[in-house]
């Protein structure tokens, strides 16, 4: 064969291959419960790659929630599960109000770092613009906080905003974005958007006003709106989201499993560990 004819048979080729599919986002499910991280059934649930925990900024002053952070870890480590850590409020009756110091937040991140030298991952505050943050009205400190993270650790990835799509995103977020610096991963909690009707299209209002990979940091349905059908549909949801715009990148479902007694609840379990509806929408989606 010529040469000549090898150029013309090469973008002949090329144009016959089929387009590549578009790479699907990192999935992953959030728990503060670390045996979660030991049920089969997750752990069944191949395409499930990441999980996420939030821990409370001064973590180390705490024995409770030393245990608790060293058990989580071990237990995603053993799923080798990539954790995502959101800093968080102490929950404390102060904690409401209380903003740490920078020295002081980025002194606990120091002793993480020390403790759990392979995390990359980390978002700078869970939900600051909720009511019961002390960033609620005060988003320019909030951005602070990340602008520190990043100084801190420059080769981790460290997720802005990570706020949730309540009626405060739009103008929390404007006064947040000016004052993060350089934020190449952006976090929502868009329970608003998968949940309700009434309140849909918030994900797509904020993956418009950034710029970099939006994660889904928490995100399904809860029972409250709808009940277990409803929840399952929130789900599948999630998935028409993530296949619909192209920077949603990652992925955390929240909750595993119930929580007996709690206020909240958008796990796939039961308290009980019976499976729910929503279970097998995310089953059937991960395939």
């Amino acid at each position: 064969m010529t040469r000549r004819l090898i150029l013309p048979i090469l973008l002949l080729c090329a144009l016959l291959a089929p387009a590549a599919a578009p790479a699907r986002p990192t999935y992953g499910m959030g728990d503060q419960n670390p045996a979660s991280y030991e049920d089969p059934r997750m752990l069944g649930l191949h395409k499930l790659k990441t999980a996420h925990y939030a821990v409370p900024w001064d973590w180390y002053k705490d024995s409770t929630q030393t245990t608790l952070l060293n058990w989580w870890m071990s237990r995603v480590k053993a799923a080798h599960l990539q954790p995502l850590i959101s800093f968080n409020r102490n929950w404390h009756a102060s904690g409401r109000k209380k903003i740490p110091r920078l020295s002081q937040y980025k002194h606990g991140f120091k002793l993480f770092r020390q403790q759990f030298p392979y995390v990359k991952d980390f978002s700078a505050w869970n939900e600051p613009n909720a009511p019961e943050q002390p960033f609620y009205k005060k988003p320019a400190k909030a951005a602070t906080f990340f602008n520190a993270l990043r100084s801190a650790c420059r080769k981790c990835r460290i997720v802005a905003g990570d706020i949730n799509d309540s009626k405060n995103m739009v103008p929390w977020m404007r006064t947040y974005k000016r004052h993060v610096r350089k934020a190449k991963y952006w976090g929502l909690h868009n329970y608003k958007d998968t949940s309700s009707r009434n309140t849909r299209g918030t994900t797509r209002v904020f993956v418009g006003m950034v710029r970099g990979q939006v994660w889904l940091t928490e995100t399904g349905g809860l029972i409250n709106r709808g009940g277990l059908k409803g929840q399952a549909k929130s789900v599948k949801r999630v998935f028409t989201l993530t296949h619909q715009i192209k920077r949603i990148k990652r992925v955390y479902f929240y909750q595993w499993r119930g929580v007996r007694k709690s206020h909240w609840d958008s796990a796939f379990l039961s308290p009980t560990g019976k499976k729910r509806p929503s279970y097998f929408t995310l089953k059937r989606k991960l395939r």
